[in-house]
Parts: structure tokens; C-alpha cells; sequence
């Protein structure tokens, strides 16, 4: 009896998780739509919550800010940063494999690839994510704080998969110079999809701008971006 009362708890803790996840991200993307059609300051939290029908509180419970609605995968694409240098494979350094994935994809997430822009809804969908965000001082702001967080993490993960101590100030450099690469990354991507370029051409442009960070970066830090041993 404990067995199936136990196997009962956990499939009910699962399901609250599912409906949980589901909510969120319905939030989140009714609260896209309304900042794509109106502009984020003329949005209200309280028309998102009753578009989405739960109360404000519950919206705010989901997301600690206005501005996360936005930034809803913030943390997903920080865990795809810190998954791709900790889990990388023996004789690869972390600029190595952090080039090949901001390279290989439209966003920073393993797997994702830029074949997506070449479907003209998907395309639009995307320019229109970020015409809506460089519209807005709220969300460029938002931006910036984000980054400003990441280097703290990302020297840390460095540090520890380099064998070095989190106060290094050669690490806290590195940190700081691959945010910044993302930075540069980030506004080429932009540029590209607001002129509407093809999806080959941003591909293309991006590409050319994370080659010349990471072979800078790659021979600026060669001295301590060691390969990984064999694990």
C-alpha cells in the first residue's frame, strides 16, 4: 500500500509540474502577442493576467518582473551556456565548443540550427520578437542587466572547468569578453533580421562576426583554455 500511495504522490507532484510549465508558458506567450501588437510600455500586467485568466499575483508568481514575460527563456539559454562547457568532450576548450554552438545556431540552445529561419512564419515570428524588444528602452535595459548577471556565472563555471579560482582575473576577463562576444553576436543577428535579409545571409553574417570573437578570444586566452583530459 505504501508503494502504490508513494507512486500515487509522485505522479500527482508530476502532473501539477506539467500544468504548472503549461501555464507559464501561456503567460508568457499571451504576454508576447500583446507586447508585438501594442509595445511593451503600453501593455499592462493586469490585461495580461485576465487574457490568460488567472489573477495578477499569479502572473507575478510565474514571473518576478514585467520584463521576464519577455525574457522567458533567459535561464534556459544561461543552463545551455553552462551545459556546453562543463559536458564538453575530452581535448575540446571551452572557447572551441562555445564558438561551434554560437555559431551553429539561430539561439545558443545545442541543437537548434538556423534551419528554421527559412520558414517565412517562423522568420517573422522571430524579426517580429525582436523589432518588439529593440522598440522598447524596458527591454534593451532588461538586456543588459541579464548580461551583467551572466559573467558572474560564467566566470564561475569557467573557473572550474578551467582549474582556476573564480577570482581570477583572467577568468573574470574571459567571462566578461564571451558575454561581450554574445553582445556583438546578438546585435549582428538583429541587424540582419530587421533589413529582412535572407535566412542564408543572416546565417552568413552572423557566422562571420562569431569567427573573428572566438579567433581573437581563442588566441587571446590560449594560455589558460587548456583542452578538457579525458573524464
Amino acid at each position: 500500500m505504501a508503494q502504490i500511495v508513494g507512486a500515487s504522490t509522485v505522479i500527482a507532484q508530476g502532473l501539477r509540474e506539467t500544468k504548472k510549465a503549461r501555464t507559464r508558458q501561456l503567460i508568457s506567450d499571451l504576454a508576447t502577442g500583446l507586447f508585438a501588437e501594442r509595445g511593451f510600455e503600453q501593455v499592462t500586467v493586469a490585461e495580461i493576467a485576465a487574457l490568460a485568466d488567472v489573477s495578477v499575483k499569479t502572473v507575478f508568481n510565474y514571473f518576478p518582473a514585467k520584463e521576464d514575460l519577455f525574457f522567458d527563456r533567459a535561464d534556459e539559454l544561461l543552463g545551455a551556456l553552462l551545459r556546453t562547457v562543463a559536458e564538453r568532450p575530452a581535448g575540446t576548450t571551452t572557447l572551441g565548443v562555445l564558438h561551434a554552438l554560437m555559431a551553429d545556431n539561430r539561439v545558443p540552445v545545442p541543437g537548434t540550427g538556423w534551419r528554421s529561419l527559412r520558414s517565412a512564419e517562423q522568420y517573422e515570428r522571430f524579426r517580429t520578437f525582436i523589432a518588439t524588444e529593440k522598440a522598447s528602452p524596458a527591454l534593451r535595459a532588461r538586456r543588459l542587466t541579464i548580461s551583467e548577471a551572466w559573467v558572474g556565472v560564467l566566470a564561475g563555471a569557467l573557473a572550474a572547468e578551467l582549474d582556476r579560482a573564480p577570482e581570477d582575473p583572467a577568468v573574470r576577463t574571459l567571462a566578461a569578453m564571451l558575454i561581450a562576444a554574445m553582445g556583438v553576436r546578438e546585435r549582428e543577428l538583429s541587424a540582419a533580421m530587421l533589413e529582412r535579409a535572407g535566412a542564408r545571409t543572416v546565417e552568413r553574417r552572423v557566422r562571420t562576426v562569431v569567427d573573428e570573437a572566438f579567433t581573437r578570444l581563442q588566441a587571446a586566452f590560449a594560455d589558460i583554455d587548456r583542452p578538457a583530459p579525458v573524464r
